[in-house]
C-alpha cells in the first residue's frame, strides 16, 4: 500500500505521543490563537497607501500574532501531533489548518505540518484536501512535482494550467481515492471560471477604453 506522502520516512512517521500537558488544552490553544489574529486583522486595512503608518503598524502586528501562532503551533504538533477530528474536533483542525496557512514561507513549519497531516489523515483523523492542498504547495515551492494536482499557474491572460505534476495515472489516481475530478476536468471548470470572470467571451472583444 503506498503512503500519501513520499518523503515522510518511517522514523518519522512514529506518533507523538499524547502525553504532554498541553494537548490536553490543544483545542482551547487554538482557539485563542484564531481570536488573537482575528481581533488585529480587524484593524488592518489592506488598501491604505504605504506611507499611511497606523496601517503599517497593525499590518506589523498582524505578522507578529502570525508568528507567534506558527511558532506555537510547531511546538504543540511536536508534542501532540495535529489535532485530530475524534478528540480535538473538526473545527480545531480547521484553526491549525489556517495558522499553518498563514506562514507560508516558512518552510520547516510547512513540512512539519504535512508530515503531522498525513499521520493523522492515515489514520482518518484529518481532512485529506488539507494533506493534498499542503503536501501539492510544499512541492510546488520546493520545486517537486505534485502528487494530486491542487495547484495551477497561470499560463495566459485567460489560460492556467498545472504546475509539475508527478505521474499522471498515479496523480489520477489519488485525485479518485479523494472523490476528486479528474484532471482534465479541473482544469477545464477553472478556464471557465476565469474567462467568465475575467476574460472577454469568446468571439466577444474587451471593451475599448475612454479617450
Amino acid at each position: 500500500m503506498q503512503v500519501l506522502v513520499p518523503f515522510c520516512v518511517a522514523t518519522a512517521l512514529a506518533a507523538p505521543a499524547q502525553a504532554a500537558p498541553e494537548c490536553a488544552t490543544y483545542g482551547r490553544e487554538l482557539a485563542i490563537m484564531a481570536e488573537a489574529a482575528d481581533a488585529v486583522r480587524s484593524r488592518v486595512d489592506y488598501l491604505a497607501p504605504p506611507e499611511d503608518r497606523v496601517a503599517a503598524n497593525h499590518l506589523a502586528q498582524l505578522d507578529l500574532v502570525e508568528r507567534d501562532n506558527a511558532a506555537r503551533l510547531s511546538t504543540l504538533l511536536a508534542a501532540c501531533g495535529w489535532p485530530r477530528s475524534s478528540v480535538e474536533g473538526v473545527e480545531a483542525a480547521q484553526r491549525a489548518w489556517l495558522v499553518v496557512q498563514q506562514r507560508s514561507e516558512d518552510m520547516a513549519f510547512q513540512r512539519q505540518a504535512v508530515r503531522q497531516l498525513e499521520l493523522a489523515a492515515l489514520d482518518g483523523e484529518a481532512s485529506v484536501m488539507h494533506l493534498a492542498t499542503a503536501a501539492d504547495r510544499l512541492a510546488v515551492r520546493e520545486g517537486q512535482p505534485q502528487r494530486y494536482g491542487t495547484q495551477l499557474r497561470q499560463v495566459g491572460p485567460c489560460s492556467w494550467d498545472y504546475h509539475l505534476l508527478d505521474d499522471l495515472a498515479r496523480v489520477e489516481a489519488r485525485r479518485k481515492r479523494l472523490g476528486l475530478p479528474t484532471l482534465e476536468d479541473h482544469k477545464r471548470s477553472i478556464n471557465a471560471m476565469i474567462i467568465t470572470e475575467n476574460c472577454p467571451t469568446q468571439g466577444q472583444t474587451a471593451p475599448a477604453a475612454n479617450r
